[in-house]
């Protein structure tokens, strides 16, 4: 049979991620991103429906040509392949519904001489909501004997994964900070701050820093290092803010929060449980906020794979207001600090009722500058 009459199938696996400038596919079981144009993603959703021969067969020599070399890349990079139209039946499309069997999928509980009273009942809590994770932070200075107990106090749980942000005390050393993890697997990261420990070899999972402990203000930075690649974070953002989702966090004072760094509490855990929290009327709100309602998030071909504040935004008043710590420009596809970057505020325009609007004009014009050609 001629490559013509044959069928093009992407793999689910790989997803079509379509951005103002240019688009990716995500290989979300390979955690990998390849850059497409915008134009591949128009044929490829016109080879979702018919045959190659239905699509090429209307085209001029020269574009048959292109919609080839498409097809050979997407083949050779293994994110496509060559199907009979019989045989399309065995490749049913998959559900990008999302669900977990949780009230809380993580937290943060800062570890304070209000919350450490209240530890063990702040754990039973969690673990009544199914929370699988959670991060817990010790601002002040902690004996390594003392973490230890903690940790023992943890394991008596069903938790899945605790990560660790201290800062550094005498009490560790070397030799027994590996074993935090080796022996206790419920724990899977660790980050020491203030720290003058600077291991000639690095240790898994295990980070040293100079500075001290960040506060919640450092929080809301976004970067492609933080960029998530999986299935599971791709369906999540669907309808997900991706930070927020399935969140609860207990501050220094003992107030229950979406997100440490806000100021609204929605109880204190000396008179409110955490299940009477999260079921507060606004709690869960934030929840649905998700990258395709958010200002320039939604032209974002990054925007399935980036988490996202509500707390740090431009426009404190718009709760769509894109994030106040983002350095990436969708519009002409370049991070702040990189040869050409202009801020998004120069490729459009901003007002209260309508969000940001982006001038399609000015943004071929300043791509043309940048790129030396049109960027459709």
């Amino acid at each position: 049979m001629k490559i013509q009459n044959k069928h093009l199938y992407l793999f689910e696996c790989c997803r079509l991620i379509q951005g103002f400038s240019r688009s990716l596919i995500l290989d979300t079981q390979r955690y990998n991103v390849e850059f497409i144009p915008n134009d591949l993603v128009k044929i490829l959703k016109k080879l979702n429906r018919k045959s190659i021969y239905e699509i090429v067969s209307k085209l001029s020599v020269e574009n048959q040509k292109i919609v080839k070399e498409y097809i050979d890349f997407l083949i050779a990079k293994e994110f496509a392949v060559m199907l009979d139209r019989e045989e399309c039946v065995f490749f049913p499309k998959m559900s990008v519904d999302w669900d977990i069997p949780c009230l809380v999928s993580n937290a943060v509980i800062t570890y304070s001489d209000v919350t450490k009273n209240g530890f063990l009942e702040i754990l039973e809590q969690l673990d009544k909501l199914f929370c699988s994770s959670f991060v817990i932070v010790f601002p002040d200075v902690l004996r390594y004997s003392d973490l230890i107990s903690i940790i023992k106090m943890i394991e008596t749980f069903s938790f899945q994964e605790v990560k660790i942000m201290l800062n550094y005390h005498s009490s560790f050393n070397i030799e027994n900070i590996p074993n935090l993890l080796l022996y206790h697997n419920v724990i899977s990261t660790i980050s020491i701050f203030n720290s003058n420990l600077f291991p000639e070899k690095d240790f898994e999972n295990i980070d040293f820093f100079e500075n001290t402990l960040p506060d919640y203000n450092s929080c809301g930075n976004i970067s492609s290092s933080m960029f998530i690649l999986n299935l599971s974070f791709f369906t999540e953002s669907q309808q997900h803010n991706t930070c927020l989702n399935r969140k609860l966090c207990i501050d220094a004072e003992g107030n229950i929060k979406n997100c440490p760094s806000m100021t609204r509490s929605f109880g204190n855990i000396k008179d409110t449980t955490l299940q009477e929290a999260i079921e507060k009327e606004g709690f869960k709100d934030l929840w649905f906020i998700h990258k395709d309602k958010i200002d320039v998030c939604k032209d974002c071909e990054f925007r399935y794979m980036c988490t996202d504040c509500r707390c740090f935004i431009k426009d404190p008043q718009n709760i769509y207001s894109q994030p106040a710590k983002c350095g990436y420009n969708p519009y002409i596809c370049k991070w702040a600090g990189q040869e050409g970057y202009v801020s998004v505020e120069e490729c459009g325009s901003y007002s209260r009722e309508t969000g940001f609007v982006p001038n399609a004009t000015k943004i071929k014009e300043l791509n043309r500058q940048i790129w030396g050609e049109d960027n459709e």
